[in-house]
This record gives C-alpha cells, sequence and structure tokens, in this order.
C-alpha cells in the first residue's frame, strides 16, 4: 500500500545523486555492483538506495547470481518529473490535462475538453494530497511554462506539442491519471 503523502515526496539530500540512480536506472534493472561501478561512494550509495526502497520508489529482486534493482511505478513517475523538470503536482495535473487531451483526440471531438480548477483542486480537497490552492498555482506555472493554455478564466487545456511530447510515455502518464482517480474515489490508500 502506498500512502496519498508519496506523491509529496521529494529527496531533498544528494538530490544530484537520486536523480543519477534514477536516471542510471530508467526502466531497465540494474545490480548493485552495476551502479557501485558508475559512483564513487559506496558508503552514500547504499544508503540512498534503502531509502529509495523505503519510500517504494526502488524495488529490489533476488535473482541468481545477482540482486538487482528496478524502478517501481512510484519511480518511474518521480524519474518522468526529474525529466520533465516538473513537481510531482505538476505532474498530475499533466496526467489529468493529458486524459483529456486524449479522450478528444481519440473520440474525434471537434474540440479539446477543458480541465477545470475544480477537478484540479479536487484530489486535494478531499484526501489533503495538497493544500487546494497550491495545486491550482501549480498548474498555473504550467501555463506560464508553455505545457497548456488557460482556457477561460478557471479552465485549462493541454497544447498539442506538450501531448506530444507526453504520449512517448502514455502508459506511465495514463497509469498516473488511473491513480489519481482511484485515490479520488477510494479514501486515500491506493494499491500498487
Amino acid at each position: 500500500m502506498i500512502d496519498v503523502q508519496a506523491l509529496k515526496w521529494r529527496f531533498r539530500n544528494n538530490s544530484k545523486l537520486v536523480m543519477k540512480i534514477m536516471f542510471c536506472i530508467g526502466n531497465g534493472s540494474k545490480s548493485k555492483n552495476d551502479l557501485i561501478k558508475l559512483f564513487n561512494d559506496t558508503h552514500k550509495l547504499t544508503v540512498i538506495i534503502n531509502r529509495l526502497r523505503r519510500c517504494n520508489i526502488l524495488h529490489h529482486s533476488i535473482e541468481s547470481p545477482k540482486e538487482r534493482y528496478s524502478l517501481t511505478q512510484f519511480g518511474r513517475w518521480l524519474l518522468l518529473c526529474y525529466t520533465l523538470r516538473v513537481r510531482p503536482i505538476q505532474l498530475v495535473v499533466l496526467a489529468l490535462l493529458y486524459n483529456n487531451y486524449h479522450r478528444s483526440i481519440t473520440n474525434n471531438l471537434g474540440w479539446i475538453v477543458p480541465l477545470i480548477k475544480y477537478e484540479i483542486m479536487r484530489p486535494s480537497l478531499d484526501y489533503k494530497i495538497y493544500d487546494e490552492e497550491y495545486a491550482w498555482k501549480q498548474a498555473k506555472a504550467l501555463c506560464k511554462r508553455g505545457l497548456c493554455r488557460y482556457y477561460g478564466k478557471n479552465g485549462i487545456v493541454l497544447e498539442h506539442s506538450t501531448y506530444m511530447m507526453l504520449k512517448q510515455w502514455h502508459d506511465d502518464i495514463y497509469s498516473l491519471y488511473r491513480y489519481v482517480k482511484y485515490i479520488d474515489h477510494y479514501e486515500g490508500q491506493v494499491r500498487i
């Protein structure tokens, strides 16, 4: 089980090393020896790997002859945050926007369904994932970066170029959308 607060997780200490580990593992799996070869400080690496495992970001499997590490689903979302240089709440907003845009295109609608302010703030209101105004503020920050645009006073629509960029991570973005909706529907805890 992952607590809803996991969406807020950020590793502040040794963040550059964490980012290097995340990019190194990527979607594949690596042994601890592979990681040790890439990084000089074995003790620091071990401490960070153990912390990432406790936070359900890394999965540890013991296969003969080596133990291997891979990213969990939550780890892939965090890697996506690093890749896109967005905060976790911004990735949640992008997942909601992506779903609306994707459904509009696949259903051959003549226009893109906007995401309204209430939809962005609703998971925050129901389960205290984030402060509701903080969620809206982060959605507006995405507009300032040009990843989406305003649609009226209280609506946001994904830019087509952002949709095309996110499409390469369709499975991860859509799984995040389902995760957020599952949280929204069932009392704040989910199974992954």
